[in-house]
């Protein structure tokens, strides 16, 4: 099993799901946090304290690795937890090939993508009936756009959706986005790479949200329960055998099903 293999959680994230069996979120963190450095549990505690989970970052259909992968390194390190992804044409590219064709390495997410919750769907509808559940405004991003980034409104999360590398969004989709905002452009050029539309877009929103955070006293936004259920996760990507040494402290409390 590898060390970075996502492990699943139940419907209300109270137990985490591996190798068969089922353990409670709790139990887990209890019973690993004395194996591993105080500097890395505290240093996985303040991440996820400065988590946000109400900025999103939505993506449909993109194709080449180093823009997926480059999506996904600058959302985690913007502090954004969720990415909802179309996988229309092929599954998303995330970039973990060992070597190019030159033999030079290619891992371009730096691991980012295993501190991440990826969700992903065969079509865009996944995304806007994720979008829905979790109550997010959905604004895409368009170059002809006459609604700019720094209008996007906050006084609700917010998914930022972005098209493949060619194409953009397609059309049926902006149409379903509550707004379709652009980026300023100042040259000839009509549109950014979209590795590099995602990082100033997002860059620009998550710092207004946490401005408003800081406001509050908050330095994130994730529910407790959500931070807990992804500390157990983070925890046992840090174990070089996660399976045989849940088996060896802890009880699991049932099979999955």
């Amino acid at each position: 099993m590898s060390r970075y293999k996502n492990f699943d959680l139940n419907e209300d994230q109270t137990q985490i799901i591996c190798d068969g069996a089922c353990w409670k979120v709790e139990d887990v963190i209890a019973g690993l946090e004395p194996y591993m450095l105080e500097s890395r549990v505290q240093r996985m505690k303040s991440i996820l304290d400065q988590r946000l989970g109400s900025v999103v970052l939505g993506l449909e259909d993109l194709h080449l690795e180093h823009n997926g992968a480059a999506c996904l390194r600058t959302a985690e390190g913007l502090g954004i937890q969720h990415i909802a992804a179309a996988e229309i044409t092929g599954a998303f590219p995330l970039g973990e090939e060992p070597e190019n064709v030159l033999g030079v390495p290619r891992k371009v997410t730096m691991a980012a993508h295993c501190w991440l919750s990826l969700h992903k769907w065969p079509n865009t509808d996944g995304i806007f009936d994720f979008a829905k559940e979790q109550g997010l405004a959905v604004y895409g991003a368009g170059p002809r756009s006459d609604f700019m980034l720094d209008e996007i409104p906050l006084d609700k999360p917010v998914m930022l959706l972005f098209g493949n590398e060619k194409k953009g969004l397609r059309e049926n989709t902006m149409k379903r986005c509550d707004g379709v905002f652009r980026i300023p452009m100042y040259g000839f050029t009509e549109s950014y790479n979209v590795s590099v539309s995602v990082g100033m877009a997002m860059h620009v929103v998550c710092e207004r949200r946490r401005a408003q955070l800081r406001e509050a006293g908050l330095t994130g936004d994730l529910p407790e329960s959500q931070k807990a259920a992804l500390m157990a996760q983070w925890m046992l990507k840090d174990q070089e055998k996660p399976a045989a040494m849940l088996r060896r402290l802890l009880q699991p409390v049932g099979k999955a099903h």
